[in-house]
């Protein structure tokens, strides 16, 4: 299962808490635990594909400023 993937089935299964009358924010960390553990992923692998992390690291490597 490639990153598209995953991200397609947090998005479908968002949808249909939402349309359950959950909101947005609800029903987007209800999915992401639902795959996380349907698929097998860490939780923090869900957020970090989601961007809800970012890490001082990561940042700094994007942006290649000097250490």
């Amino acid at each position: 299962m490639d990153i598209f993937e995953v991200l397609a089935a947090i998005s479908r299964k968002k949808k249909i808490f939402m349309h359950r009358g959950i909101s947005e924010y609800d029903a987007l960390k209800k999915a992401e635990q639902d795959i996380s553990k349907e698929y097998h992923i860490p939780m923090p692998d869900i957020k970090r594909l989601d961007g809800h992390i970012f890490n001082n690291d990561d940042t700094r490597r994007q942006r290649r400023i000097p250490s």
